[in-house]
């Protein structure tokens, strides 16, 4: 008899029943994806639990027949599960009987499943294969998988793993696959990880289930009521249709997390004795009394599979607690995502990444973050109740609107994310503690002892909005300046008190020059001369490696001209460089690039190193046809560049920044006049002005707002520190060159625009932290052999909207 989705729903309403058929499926998906060793032979123990309905015993009869044997028949109608109706009787099934012979089989090793959460694989199958493995057979699949952990996978609330099948509290779909991304092709322009079938062998149950679907397919046209019902009734256990959970945290526990980072996580949720993982570990017969000895005990796979027993959102806030507690140190910056599997699930295409507030679910439309800002305002002032509403009117009383449900719904969509929180949020303990439980954020936090700031940027990250993170660039240098400025300015006389106060003013204000001129002439070294396009970590500038850069470019250039002069500087890679090398390094940055000018082909990119759209898509052409990307730039780039490099030595020479300097410093006799201070001065500022206004030293942009028009056309604002503000078009005249999506923060150089295009350079903002030492030489390209010098290329980590 047919049935529909909802009949089926009526007839199987039981909750407890709904749940023993997902668990039952949850086998049957186990059993169905996993590899299976040659010449392997259905046990007993693993059919004896299974009970069929007349339906399944009837095709089991017409089976034998056809001399199949009983273990294997048996348990191809189980793998079948359904057709026209159900083959397998779920409540005569022994579910007990059925996981521990299966767990069994999964411990002896006869079935199984790829371990895929981290890099393992991909770095394995690099190491062991001579070829793109766009598909493994039988040896090689064997190969691949020895000496890796067990799979970890959950379907429903089952888990498998090192640990056995375990019960989870929570209910995920993170079923096993056969199909893995294991490999980065050869073109240097691809940014995909591709996907290698791994081969399991054609064994005896293989060809019973072919004959059994041969025989379902003759007799019934396959009735798609049964996969519909389970869906749904799936999709109501797991919270299909929410907003706030995601199963994309597994991934970031396998790809974004350092061994000591998720021994921060396991050590936080099995701290106290009646935690909630204590608690799950406890229900699957596995007793903790040492925190530390178990945690030593696991390996990686373990650990995951062990966390993957709480539910989703008590793991995030364990996770999220050991990051507030500086357990796990992420930077400022820094947002991690997974680099493999960055799963998006459910209906909102949700997906997860983490940053030094903790982790965020993220739909893949981040415009839901208003709707969400906007849901929580509501669940913090009940309309329905005179108060709350008396008090949200109030608050709302110079917005327009009829009712205080369009006051609100205008207000949220016109008024700025960090406004609406602080107006409406974060004024008082019981409005911040309702949206602290609806965005997930940790109780673990002792909001006496957090900053404001901080509370409302945790808050914009978990709805899903840009935090406001106040990273001023040159700011200390200009409030230094104003205070040395000011102490100047009261001088009369110069008596000892006051040459004390300039002197002691002027101890941080240079340490901020130096600091603020070894950032602007390392940057300006790295984002000119670095070949970005063929970097580890394309187009993404951390200090540190800019720094080499400029030691290694400017070294160089001093070199050349040590036997004509005398100023021959050894530039410091580590930053230990004085004022005058930072100072003339400009000048010398400059005669470098005009040596580079004067003979381009040195730096000419090999042909074999080009993306293979190079040479035929007119539309969108590759830019980067140099090794030294100031050789890409457009010419009237390229002179203003020339022109303000010698400036800013220049700049700094007139105003004697080292004879002041020297003079207040080393408590010389010949203190600087007034005049001298006021040139001193007014060059320091002028300097700030020529490097922000060119974007020749490192400012943060942030997207302030997008648009596109009916053709396609659009626009993305950004704004720095200092409210300046650029606009960045698409189309931009160039094909896509690996730079940061438009969606997120990076440092914009608007001076050096490439090429004839309206694009300019863009770096990611990069951080030093275990997420990198993580990724390092990554990814890793096949090569011919006669190119195994460049092996290593980069991938495009751009964004959306690159």
């Amino acid at each position: 008899m047919s049935y529909t989705a909802q009949e089926l729903k009526e007839i199987y309403s039981d909750q407890e029943e709904r749940k023993r058929l997902l668990r039952l499926i949850a086998i049957q998906e186990f059993m169905a994806a996993s590899i299976l060793p040659m010449r392997y032979r259905v046990p007993a123990k693993l059919t004896d639990p299974i009970a069929l309905t007349p339906a399944g015993d009837e095709y089991c009869r017409r089976l034998m027949r056809g001399n199949f044997k009983w273990p294997e028949v048996r348990l191809a109608c189980f793998l079948a599960f359904t057709h026209h109706e159900l083959l397998v009787d779920h409540a005569s099934t022994d579910l007990a009987g059925l996981i521990a012979a299966l767990n069994d089989e999964l411990v002896a090793g006869k079935i199984l499943h790829p371990f895929v959460w981290g890099r393992e694989l991909y770095d394995k199958a690099f190491e062991v294969f001579h070829h793109e493995p766009v598909s493994l057979d039988e040896k090689q699949t064997t190969t691949l998988l020895a000496g890796t952990p067990r799979g970890v996978w959950q379907s429903f609330d089952l888990v498998t793993g090192p640990l056995g099948i375990l019960y989870s509290q929570g209910i995920r779909g993170l079923t096993p696959v056969v199909n893995v991304p294991l490999y980065h092709c050869e073109k240097r322009s691809c940014r995909t990880v591709h996907r290698t079938n791994l081969a399991t062998t054609e064994s005896q149950i293989h060809k019973t289930r072919g004959k059994l679907r041969e025989l379902l397919e003759k007799d019934h046209e396959r009735d798609h009521s049964f996969a519909e019902f389970f869906i749904e009734i799936d999709n109501e256990f797991c919270d299909y249709y929410g907003d706030q959970q995601s199963l994309a945290e597994i991934p970031l526990l396998g790809e974004c997390f350092s061994t000591e980072d998720l021994d921060s996580v396991m050590l936080t949720a099995l701290n106290g004795k009646g935690s909630t993982l204590r608690g799950a570990l406890s229900a699957n017969g596995i007793d903790v009394r040492d925190p530390q000895d178990f945690i030593d005990s696991l390996d990686k796979a373990s650990k995951i599979q062990a966390l993957m027993l709480i539910e989703s959102r008590s793991l995030t806030a364990v996770i999220d607690e050991a990051i507030h507690k500086s357990m796990i140190k992420i930077p400022p910056h820094e947002v991690r995502r997974p680099k493999i599997l960055d799963i998006s699930t459910g209906y909102y295409d949700l997906s997860a990444e983490c940053s030094k507030y903790g982790i965020r679910v993220m739909p893949r439309d981040r415009s839901l973050a208003v709707v969400r800002l906007n849901r929580l305002i509501s669940s913090i002032y009940d309309t329905s109740s005179f108060g709350p509403r008396r008090d949200l009117e109030w608050r709302l009383r110079r917005v327009e609107g009829r009712s205080v449900e369009e006051k609100v719904d205008r207000y949220v969509r016109n008024e700025e994310p960090a406004e609406v929180l602080r107006h409406l949020v974060l004024v008082g303990p019981v409005p911040f503690s309702v949206a602290a439980e609806r965005c997930g954020i940790t109780s673990s936090i002792e909001l006496e002892q957090v900053e404001d700031s901080e509370l409302l940027n945790i808050l914009l990250w978990k709805l899903g909005f840009n935090v406001e993170e106040k990273d001023e660039a040159f700011g200390p240098l200009r409030k230094n300046l104003e205070v040395f400025a000011q102490a100047a300015s009261t001088v009369t006389n110069y008596s000892e008190q006051e040459r004390y106060e300039i002197r002691r003013e002027s101890s941080p204000l240079f340490s901020s020059i130096e600091a603020a001129l070894d950032a602007t002439l390392a940057f300006a070294a790295w984002s000119l001369t670095y070949d970005h396009w063929s970097a580890q970590s394309r187009f993404t500038y951390r200090h540190a490696g800019a720094r080499e850069q400029m030691a290694r470019i400017l070294n160089d250039s001093t070199q050349r001209r040590a036997s004509s002069s005398s100023e021959a500087v050894i530039y410091d890679s580590q930053g230990r460089n004085t004022l005058f090398p930072l100072i003339s390094g400009f000048s010398r940055l400059r005669e470098f690039l005009v040596r580079a000018l004067e003979g381009p082909e040195k730096y000419r990119r090999p042909d074999g190193d080009m993306p293979l759209y190079a040479k035929s898509a007119a539309l969108s052409p590759f830019v980067f046809n140099h090794t030294l990307p100031f050789l890409d730039l457009g010419a009237e780039s390229q002179q203003q560049i020339v022109i303000l490099l010698a400036e800013m030595t220049r700049v700094l020479q007139t105003g004697g920044v080292c004879d002041v300097r020297n003079k207040l410093q080393h408590s010389r006799d010949d203190f600087p006049g007034r005049d001298e201070l006021s040139e001193f001065m007014t060059a320091i500022g002028k300097f700030l002005e020529i490097a922000e206004e060119s974007g020749l030293c490192p400012v943060i942009f942030r997207p302030a707002g997008n648009y596109r028009d009916s053709s396609g056309r659009s626009s993305y604002r950004f704004t720095d520190y200092r409210s300046r503000e650029y606009v960045a078009y698409r189309p931009s005249g160039i094909g896509s060159p690996g730079m940061p999506g438009l969606l997120s923060e990076q440092f914009i150089v608007p001076l050096a625009r490439l090429g004839d295009s309206e694009e300019v350079l863009r770096f990611s903002v990069g951080t030093q932290s275990t997420y990198n030492d993580i990724w390092e030489e990554w990814p890793k390209y096949w090569v011919s052999a006669e190119r195994k010098s460049d092996l290593m290329r980069p991938a495009d980590d751009t964004a959306q909207a690159s």
